[in-house]
């Protein structure tokens, strides 16, 4: 379950009650893990918006993506 709210984005797991509040960056992450699974494409897409080298971009998404599938907010990366 999701809400947008004043620009963040609110996600609830309804089994644990756990919830993730994401805007800003993480948020463009979501939205660009949910349209587009490779990485190098997300990371391409981030670096035309944020001053972002790319192995670093790389290292973050995956580790955000990892959390989200570890916290059972999204199923695989």
């Amino acid at each position: 379950m999701s809400t947008d709210l004043d620009g963040e984005l609110i996600m609830i797991d309804g089994k644990t009650g756990a919830f993730f509040a994401l805007k800003g960056v993480g948020l463009a992450i979501w939205r660009k893990l949910d349209d587009e699974p490779e990485l190098d494409r997300i990371c391409a897409s981030l670096q035309a918006t944020y001053d972002v080298e790319p192995a670093v971009c790389r290292d973050d998404v995956q580790t955000f993506a990892e959390h989200l599938v570890t916290s059972g907010f999204a199923e695989y990366f």
